[in-house]
């Protein structure tokens, strides 16, 4: 069911891309980010990413903004290739993409398993977004990226696991470092939930939806949504036991999926530096 406040925003876009496809070299105009998510919420901008043979000059962007009579929210950035605008008291982003690029990202990640997360975060947009202009493009696009190589899928899961240790966490605990304790518990929070994306053959949303998406989630940890949130809220010694556990639950999730991935060297790693952390032992 759509929620509101991505319902009128749907609305609003449909009535800009009346004006946009008027354009020479549009080839496709679509809804992104948590509108099409169905994520977006009283706080949400529109993203709009319109697709093109050729991409617009300097001249063209700027006559883009004045036909949508909007103003930039900020000093125009040609490079950025995106256009934050306000309309009607809405944050209109307009990302400006060639067609060639967004099909070579396609190719790269389906065939060469590309792994950078602005990739992965343009196959999400493409499986989740809306379109309003260029449907058979937009629908080619789409089929293709259902497709989830398995290999692509090992390869993401062998770099995470990586990071997969608890030393640093608790030494930022033992020195009474809070912002380094916080900074470090997030980043492996993050790590998690970018190997249970892998094992569920989804595409990276981003960080800011992490918990919706936890939430819909079929492998995964228990309760990993409220265990994630109790981190922030428990003393730093309960959050580091909570994280590594999390972790090893999560290893096991691998171990079920993909047996010949190397869990071995990161339970090591995390037993070796428990005991380094935890001292000498007495006797």
């Amino acid at each position: 069911m759509q929620n509101p406040h991505a319902q009128w925003r749907i609305q609003y876009a449909r009535g800009l891309t009346e004006k946009l496809v008027v354009l020479q070299g549009v080839r496709a105009v679509i809804v992104a980010g948590s509108v099409a998510r169905n994520y977006a919420d009283a706080y949400s901008d529109l993203e709009i990413p319109i697709f093109w043979d050729v991409l617009p000059d300097d001249e063209r962007r700027l006559e883009i903004a004045e036909v949508l009579s909007g103003r930039f929210l900020f000093a125009y950035d040609g490079p950025s290739r995106e256009d934050q605008l306000l309309m009607d008291g809405v944050q209109v982003d307009l990302w400006h993409i060639a067609v060639r690029h967004e099909e070579e990202i396609i190719r790269a990640v389906l065939h060469d398993h590309r792994t950078d997360l602005d990739f992965l975060n343009a196959m999400d947009t493409i499986r989740c977004c809306i379109p309003l202009y260029g449907e058979e493009l937009i629908r080619e696009w789409k089929r293709q990226a259902e497709e989830y190589p398995v290999g692509l899928a090992r390869r993401i899961i062998t770099e995470h696991i990586a990071s997969f240790r608890v030393d640093q966490l608790k030494t930022c605990a033992r020195r009474d470092d809070p912002t380094g304790f916080y900074d470090q518990l997030r980043f492996l929070q993050q790590q998690v939930f970018l190997v249970l994306l892998a094992l569920n053959r989804c595409y990276f949303p981003s960080f800011k939806w992490m918990y919706p998406v936890l939430k819909n989630m079929a492998i995964k940890p228990q309760a990993i949504g409220e265990r994630f949130r109790r981190g922030y809220a428990a003393t730093h010694d309960q959050a580091a036991a909570d994280m590594q556990q999390i972790l090893i639950e999560t290893m096991r999730l691998v171990e079920e999926q993909f047996p010949r991935i190397d869990t071995d060297t990161a339970h090591r790693r995390m037993a070796h530096r428990r005991r380094a952390t935890d001292g000498p032992k007495k006797g």
